[in-house]
């Protein structure tokens, strides 16, 4: 028996009983059941055959989904935040400068990384509501000429869509790497990384994927990978994308152990991208365009603003929509989630008090789905009207 006199007493935690949502905000989405079902499969050694055929399926999976012939394509531990940190400290080290292209949150939380690891950071920066055009970027290219240009792809914040065509010729004419945020747009709207020049990229899986957080896709062009093999800098050990490399078995041979690996969250990944195999890309896209044009039809029958002028810089996943003057945007969210069960977001960042961020994505991207939340919208519109708000 032990005579250490414990100042801690075991503490009473009972079960919780949680009425789940429908979860149509930026993210996280609800799972496909298939995903659910993949959450319980056997827990898997860090070194294991079994565990390798498993990351195998998944780089694979992910070549699919990232458009990609490159091998050195894995995924971090940690939420979408780890796949920014990891592509940001591998490709830009201290004391050369990132650019970065900042129109929401995302571009600031990469500014705010890139600062903690000394590189040097310039910003060009446009409205919120806008997206960048080539010949805004190319001046500061050519001024700055920089390491690296971080771009977001899909912006959850402000519920934008940046096209990048042309962009990765640009940036490689001066020097410049081209680093992409692809966190809530992979899967949901077009995205060719070979084709458009992406140099570093990575995503989630609890956007359009419509798995759990907790493990981040991220991928390496032949460009990225020359620069990590003659960089002067180490990266983080835990997000070293060489170290990972050799544990994911990018070359298909070396199979080393760098940490331990979520066995949930790996059998998940996978069963996110077996369903995106199965309904492939295109289809993917097509009905996360149809589902959100019909969400977008009945928003404007009941007169709702969107945040984003012109719908080509529309992101078909993440809707941002404004009240009327008077309307309160926690409020609103409040009333849907406890009238309707329906869980949106208000502003994030730069859409603070400006914009309802809603999520048409992953699993539920149907027009039954966009129905119910634009039905719950126009309700909480008309019964919040009577009220002090």
């Amino acid at each position: 028996m032990s005579s250490h006199n414990f100042i801690v007493a075991p503490p009473r935690i009972e079960d919780r009983e949680v009425v789940k949502p429908l979860l149509c905000g930026p993210g996280p989405c609800d799972y496909w059941p298939s995903v659910e079902k993949a959450l319980s499969k056997p827990v898997l050694s860090p070194i294991c055959e079994e565990l390798f055929k498993v990351l195998e399926d998944i780089r694979v999976g992910l070549q699919y989904a990232f458009q990609t012939r490159s091998k050195l394509v894995m995924a971090t531990s940690g939420s979408g935040h780890s796949g920014m940190e990891a592509i940001i400290s591998n490709l830009v080290g201290p004391g050369e400068t990132l650019l970065i292209a900042s129109r929401g949150i995302w571009d600031q939380r990469a500014l705010m990384i890139a600062t903690r690891y000394g590189i040097k950071t310039k910003v060009v920066s446009i409205p919120m509501d806008t997206t960048f055009s080539l010949a805004q970027l190319e001046p500061e290219l050519k001024r700055i000429r920089p390491a690296g240009l971080f771009i977001t792809h899909g912006d959850s914040s402000t519920g934008t869509l940046q096209s990048l065509e042309g962009l990765g010729d640009l940036c490689h004419k001066y020097g410049t790497l081209l680093l992409v945020d692809t966190v809530v747009s992979l899967g949901g709207v077009p995205f060719f990384m070979d084709e458009w020049g992406v140099d570093g990229v990575y995503t989630s899986t609890q956007k359009v994927f419509s798995g759990p957080a907790g493990i981040s896709p991220v991928a390496f062009s032949a460009r990225a990978e020359q620069k990590m093999n003659s960089r002067k800098h180490n990266p983080p050990f835990y997000l070293d994308a060489k170290q990972l490399a050799l544990q994911w078995s990018c070359d298909g041979v070396t199979r080393t152990y760098h940490h331990t690996l979520s066995s949930p969250l790996l059998w998940a990944l996978r069963a996110c991208l077996q369903e995106l195999v199965r309904e492939t890309l295109p289809v993917s896209w097509a009905r996360h365009a149809a589902s959100t044009a019909h969400f977008h039809k009945r928003l404007r029958e009941y007169s709702f603003e969107f945040l984003i002028p012109k719908p080509e810089d529309r992101l078909a996943t993440v809707t941002t929509v404004k009240l009327p003057k008077g309307y309160d945007y926690r409020g609103f969210v409040k009333y849907m989630r406890e009238n309707h069960n329906i869980l949106i977001f208000a502003g994030l960042g730069p859409t603070v008090d400006k914009a309802l961020r809603i999520g048409i994505m992953g699993v539920n991207s149907t027009t039954k789905v966009a129905d119910a939340v634009a039905d719950a919208m126009a309700d909480t519109l008309r019964a919040l009207k009577k009220s002090s708000l």
